[in-house]
Parts: C-alpha cells; structure tokens; sequence
C-alpha cells in the first residue's frame, strides 16, 4: 500500500519529482497507538492513557497521542490532568474533531492516515490543490513532522500562488530534514516569485551546495542573478545548468537572451539554433536566428530559417518576401521565382508577390510569365515605378521594343532613375540595363 501511495504521488509535476516517503505509516495491529484509539473507542480510557503514557516515554509522542490523552482524561472527569495534556496538544495544533471522527468510527490509526492520504493524493494527482491542502493539513495535524506529507502540503499551497504559507510549511520540512536540496530550490522559487531575489539566491545557493548535480537550481540561480543585472554570474550558472539539463529550453532561452544583450552573437546564435531545435514552432527564435544569419550575410542559413517559419506560417507576407531576398542574395532567382508563386497561391496576390514573381521570371528568362505577373502587380498598384520598369524588360527579352519603350517611358515619369550596372553584376540585370 505505501508503495502504491509512493507511485501514486511522484507520477504528478516533473518540478516536484524529488519527494520522500513518510517517516512512519503504523499497520501493525498491536501498536501502541492502535491499543490507544481501540481503548478509547471502548471506554477503556486508563488503558488508552496508559498506552498514549508509553509512547511519550518512548519519544513516540505526537498531536495524535496528545489529543488522545486530551478526550481520555476528559472522559475521566480529570480537569487537571486534561489542562495539562491540552497544552501539549495545542502544540500540535491539534483538531480535536479529528479524534471524535476516529473514535466513533472505531478507526485505527494507520486506515484512519492511509484515507487521509489517499484523498489526498486523489485530489492532488487531479490538480485540485485546494482539497488536497486540506487533506494534507489534517494529516499534519496527527504528524507534524511527517516530510512526506509536509512536502505536498507545501505543494499544494505553491500551486494555489500561496507562498507565504508554503514557504513556511517548507521551513518546518527543513527544520526535519535540512538537507532536501529540493525544497531549499522550491523556497527560492517562492522567493523569487514575490521578486525577493536575495533571499531565493540564498536557497538555490544552499541547494546547490547539498546537491552539485541540480541542475534546476542552477538555472534558478542563473535567474536571480539575471534579475540582479549580474549577467556575468548568470551566464556561469546558466552555462552549469545547461551542462547538466542541456534540453530545458527556458535555460537555453535565457542564455540566447544573455549573449544577444551582450552582442556576443555567435554564442547567442549557438543557443538560439540549439533553443530552436528543440521547437521548430517557435517563430520568435526562427525570425532571431535569421537575423543573426542576416547579419553574417549567411543567406544559405537564413533561407534555411525561412523555408520553416513559411511552414509554419504558410500566410506570412514577410517570410515570403525575406525569403526570396535570401535567394536573390545568393543568385537563386529560380528559387526566388518559385517562392514567389507559392506566395501567391497560399496567401494570396499582393503588390510585391506579383512584382517579385515578374521580376525573377525575368532574370531567368520566363519572360512571358513576367509579362503576366507584371501586369497584374500595376493594375494594384498604377504608381508602382519598379512595375513598369521590369516590364519593359519582359517586353525587350520578348522582342517587343515598341511595347518596352512604352514601359520604360511610363516608368521614367513616374520617377524611375536608370542605375548604373554594378560590372560583376552585368550579367543578372534586365534587357534595359544591359543595353545602357
């Protein structure tokens, strides 16, 4: 059954994966607090307090015992011996309802805490942290210093956006057992989150130093740092981190976000790249990585980016259009002509869609495709200058010097200068440039 308990709990939150089992579930019969609650469920109240009597003198005490003893000498018409119990229970803060419930139902102790716990666990494993807060906290109630059940009672508080309380449910696990790296981690990410960054340091410090392979206090340290402006600290935590959790892309992402703000680009491109890996729909670092490869006049690279943020955004204008540009950069007007089309079939005719098409199918000699495309981008947009102009040189590849005439006149008085031809570049300009 504990086993199964066990399983039960750890299948829930990755960032809760570190938990401990309870220090003591009772299932023998012949316990002594299994005596104490059957005698008291009969009236045999000396013998429940003589049981309860035992355990103190054994260091076995606890809110459950206490209350007992409470009910017991109560029963006994014993006021002092009462009095003096009670202040023993109300430092357990104990529910006396809860030994009312146990005796009527003549439960004993350890079905009485598996039910409590189960229910627990039920609500907790369904995100339904409010009831499984309540269930754990009556737990604690008969068993304060039970690690198991403190460490989802401070769970189900930090899921609610309980802090406060949760951070002093995780002190009173630490004052069991300070060495649980992961609750020190969790009480600075409670810190953290009510922007105390001195004090969360303080912990994913302490947790790091009980466990060297934490990874995720690393990068919580990486964090803090980060919010301090200590961006060199941050950088070394976050880079320990990603050693030893190189797939978490929030570390990955805020290491990409460090070396950008530092302009050390070829590391935030390597993070960037690695961040992007993880996640090909994460248009934000495709669009980061193709300005980084702009940047290096990488176009290969960018065009790269650009074929999977078209995937993934098979209507975006800009992709479109960066896309072709990277072609063009690299002498691909083939490509570019291509993209252009598949432009227009998935996001529709625009302007430049249908001038980009025509002017590729120019370079590549599809003069008739130029003339089409062409005259459709001017019948958008009558001013457009660049329109008439690559269609005069669809009409010149054509033959047609009349009609390009007409072109290049009506491109003139719309204020199209002739340009220069580049000399390397003699050979990739239209019919009108080269003639000139």
């Amino acid at each position: 059954m504990k086993t199964k308990l066990l399983t039960l709990l750890f299948s829930v939150l990755t960032v809760f994966a570190v938990a401990q089992a309870p220090a003591k579930i009772w299932f023998e019969e012949t316990d002594l607090r299994t005596g104490a609650i059957k005698h008291f469920a009969h009236g045999r109240f000396l013998d429940c307090i003589i049981n309860c009597q035992r355990l103190h003198a054994v260091g076995q005490a606890d809110g459950l015992v206490a209350g007992l003893m409470v009910m017991a000498y109560d029963s006994l018409a014993n006021k002092e011996a009462s009095g003096n119990s009670k202040q023993v229970a109300d430092k357990f803060e104990v529910d006396q309802s809860i030994f009312a419930r146990l005796a009527s139902a003549n439960l004993t102790p350890d079905i009485y805490k598996r039910n409590i716990i189960q229910s627990g666990a039920k609500f907790y494993n369904a995100s339904q942290f409010d009831s499984s807060e309540a269930y754990f906290g009556e737990y604690i109630k008969m068993s304060p210093n039970d690690t198991f059940v403190l460490f989802f009672l401070a769970n189900s508080q930090f899921n609610q956006g309980k802090y406060n309380q949760a951070i002093a449910t995780y002190k009173h696990l630490l004052e069991v057992d300070f060495n649980r790296a992961d609750v020190h981690n969790l009480l600075g990410v409670c810190h953290l989150l009510q922007n105390n960054y001195l004090s969360a340091r303080d912990y994913f410090s302490q947790a790091i130093i009980l466990d060297k392979h934490m990874g995720l206090a690393f990068y919580n340290l990486g964090r803090v740092h980060y919010g301090l402006n200590d961006k060199v600290s941050a950088l070394q935590s976050l880079n320990d981190a990603y050693v030893l959790i190189p797939k978490d892309s929030n570390c990955i992402a805020l290491l990409s976000q460090i070396y950008l703000e530092q302009q050390d680009f070829k590391n935030a491109e390597k993070f960037l790249a690695r961040q992007y890996a993880l996640n090909r729909n994460n248009l934000k670092v495709g669009w980061n990585l193709v300005d980084m490869a702009w940047k290096n006049k990488d176009y290969e690279h960018a065009a790269a980016y650009l074929q999977n943020i078209v995937r993934v955004a098979p209507k975006s204008i800009d992709a479109y259009n960066k896309l072709s540009e990277a072609y063009i950069n690299i002498n691909s007007y083939e490509q570019a002509f291509n993209n252009y089309e598949n432009a227009i079939q998935k996001a529709g005719e625009n302007r430049d869609f249908l001038y980009g098409a025509g002017m590729c199918a120019n370079r590549i000699g599809l003069y008739g495709k130029a003339v089409e495309y062409l005259t459709k981008s001017a019948s958008l947009d009558a001013n457009y200058a660049p329109a008439h102009k690559e269609m005069g040189d669809a009409y010149a590849g054509l033959g047609k010097k009349k009609q390009a005439k007409k072109c290049y006149k009506t491109a003139t008085a719309m204020g199209w200068q002739k340009e220069e031809p580049k000399q390397k570049e003699v050979a990739n300009v239209g019919p009108m440039q080269a003639k000139n």
